[in-house]
């Protein structure tokens, strides 16, 4: 088994704007040599969040999300952007299966920046743990 930690910096832009990390990650696995295992990832801070998403779908999540929370009936100016980061999460974890996230092919994992900020840079610290080279599969 071998562990493998990584920070990947990301510049941002807000409010609710999606950023798709998938690429990094794969490479970062690559690196680490991981053939089975676990990506998990967690981002720095009370307002962003990762989600796991089809390609395609991110206009509607958002509408979705800013109709469940919307911007303007808080009295704290960015109340919003902790409610969503909370309701979403700021960390998840992905299995790693033949040195790739196991997840479908128009699948990604997307750093959400929800406060309304420009030229930020976000930090996500990704933890890769697992087998460096492909052994039998267990059965049941």
């Amino acid at each position: 088994m071998k562990a493998y930690s990584k920070i990947i910096e990301v510049k941002t832009w807000g409010p609710m704007e999606l950023f798709p990390l998938r690429r990094y990650i794969e490479e970062e696995i690559g690196r680490a040599g991981i053939s089975r295992g676990i990506a998990i990832l967690s981002i720095e801070g009370a307002t962003p969040a990762l989600v796991v998403l089809q390609r395609g779908l991110e206009r509607q999540f958002l509408n979705n999300i800013t109709e469940l929370v919307p911007f303007t009936i808080w009295r704290h100016g960015n109340a919003y952007a902790h409610l969503i980061s909370t309701f979403i999460s700021t960390s998840t974890a992905v299995p790693i299966e033949s040195s790739k996230l196991l997840l479908p092919d128009d699948y990604d994992i997307y750093l959400l920046e929800t406060r309304s900020v420009h030229n930020h840079t976000r930090r996500i610290y990704l933890l890769l743990h697992g087998e460096t080279e492909i052994l039998p599969r267990l059965e049941n």
